[in-house]
């Protein structure tokens, strides 16, 4: 029997199947193979919870080191992003410049009396930059290079992203050193962040919307872990966790998960009475994983917003989400972008509107309810 499940609904955690996503990394290849005029060299990784910001990150580590390229992977936390990167920076230049402290000098007759002559450590600066510099010369001298990752970029210091973006636009734009950028962020960081004159180099980063996956690449996503832990899957029973996963790559390891752990033994196959036990339970988690922590940041009017959306079977005509909250097209408008930005909808058409994660019209409806109680 087929015991370890395959799958990894956690934040961070890489999917065992990374579907849907060939032609982004094919590009990223290319970028760090053709050097800094290529455009995707420095590139931003916009998307939702859940997308697989993060997987996409790992994946491209992984390739350039593949390449012998150093890396330096760093989280957007409030405070310290420079330092960090610094501290990371500068202990890769020291091993890269590290010599013996002590070298023989002189060696008398038969090896009696060896002489030795002692060397200093070399200097590592302390300022991003100059660690930056030495790091692209050393790296540019081997034919190899480095890549600078940061996983949510939007929760940094707006301040420090800027002039660690300042920093990096000399470095690699100005003075033509192989160090390449990669950073994941939610939506809203565009507003927070890429404006002002001291976001030039960000604006100018190639950006890739890192959406939902097709039904062909959410299907792969699903069946290649199960095939490849010698089990099995009915295909009906596929169909339906395809259906529930929508596209969704956290709902994707979600659904694989928990239908994992509802079989009674994969290796004999998977049933649609399993999936549709997991799939139950998937949706209750992702409610307290990713629609409720967004929710919290809702303000009341988003709240209504997506209360209206309710009423509608799949998709919600802007122009009658307006007509429900009692406001005006334009007023609507602004609220949409809001909740766009949030992750919370999509716009399907462009005048209609849905919701972004599976489950959420349902759970929505719930909270609602629960607050008018």
């Amino acid at each position: 029997m087929a015991r370890n499940n395959p799958f990894s609904p956690t934040f961070g955690a890489s999917p065992p199947t990374l579907a849907g996503r060939d032609d982004l990394l094919e590009s990223l290849d290319e970028a760090f193979e053709t050097g800094t005029t290529h455009p995707d060299y420095t590139v931003l990784l916009i998307g939702v919870r859940g997308t697989g910001k993060t997987a996409i990150l790992n994946a491209a580590e992984d390739r350039v080191r593949e390449r012998g390229w150093l890396v330096i992977s760093e989280q957007g936390s409030p405070n310290g992003l420079i330092a960090r990167v610094r501290d990371q920076g500068a202990r890769l230049l020291a091993a890269l410049d590290q010599e013996p402290s002590r070298r023989v000098s002189g060696v008398q007759a038969a090896g009696v009396g060896i002489a030795f002559e002692q060397h200093e450590q070399p200097h590592v600066p302390q300022d991003l930059r100059a660690i930056l510099t030495g790091l692209g010369d050393r790296l540019a001298q081997s034919g190899t290079g480095l890549l600078i990752t940061i996983d949510e970029l939007h929760g940094a210091d707006m301040d420090e992203v800027r002039e660690f973006g300042g920093i990096l636009q000399h470095v690699t734009r100005r003075e033509g050193s192989p160090i390449a950028f990669a950073g994941a962020a939610l939506p809203y960081l565009e507003d927070e962040l890429l404006t002002g004159t001291f976001a030039t180099f960000l604006q100018r980063c190639s950006r890739y919307d890192i959406g939902l996956l097709d039904a062909a690449a959410t299907r792969s996503a699903l069946e290649v872990p199960i095939t490849q832990s010698n089990a099995a899957i009915d295909s009906h029973a596929l169909d339906r966790a395809v259906e529930a996963a929508n596209g969704y790559p956290f709902m994707v390891q979600l659904v694989g998960f928990y239908t994992w752990k509802a079989a009674a033994d994969p290796a004999a196959g998977i049933s649609l009475a399993e999936v549709t036990d997991g799939v139950e339970r998937a949706a209750s988690r992702i409610g307290r994983l990713v629609l409720g922590p967004t929710w919290n940041g809702l303000s009341k009017t988003d709240r209504r917003f997506l209360h209206a959306m309710t009423d509608d079977a799949s998709e919600s005509p802007l122009a009658e989400v307006a007509r429900r909250m009692g406001v005006s097209a334009s007023y609507a408008h602004v609220y949409r972008r809001r909740l766009e930005r949030a992750g919370m909808v999509v716009m399907t058409t462009r005048d209609t509107l849905s919701f972004a994660y599976p489950t959420a019209q349902s759970w929505v409806a719930a909270r609602m309810e629960q607050h008018s109680a």
